[in-house]
């Protein structure tokens, strides 16, 4: 029987998703990757997060989407990464870096104002028209 749990998404710009395990400081390797799972079993990912013993993927879906999975129950009892918040945290930096990307295409300066407290991002974008 698996462990393994997909966590789908509605990612679907791979750069813009490796930019946001940057910004969270997360390190990655890229290719075609085995993700380890409990008792040694594994999986097949394009991204890998790799752990001392349990790994969590990025998968492309057939919908261009990409889906983590991962064993993520030991992946939390291994590093105390937690599933909701991990994701919370990629799909937060994804959507700036979205955010942040068609702003700067379009022209705007753009000034960034975090809460220490929640770690809400505030984004305030200008444009000078001359």
């Amino acid at each position: 029987m698996s462990h393994f749990t997909k966590v789908a998404t509605k990612i679907q710009n791979l750069t813009h998703l490796l930019q946001a395990l940057e910004r969270m400081n997360v390190k990655y390797k890229q290719g075609q990757v085995q993700v380890r799972g409990y008792r040694g079993q594994k999986t097949q990912a394009d991204v890998i997060i790799e752990g001392k013993n349990y790994d969590i993927g990025i998968v492309k879906n057939e919908d261009n989407s990409y889906s983590f999975i991962a064993d993520w129950e030991f992946v939390e009892y291994e590093t105390g990464i937690k599933e909701e918040e991990f994701m919370e945290q990629v799909q937060q930096q994804y959507a700036y870096v979205t955010v942040t990307e068609a702003c700067k295409e379009q022209g705007y300066e753009l000034t960034e104002q975090v809460d220490e407290k929640t770690q809400e991002i505030k984004l305030v974008a200008t444009k000078w028209e001359g």
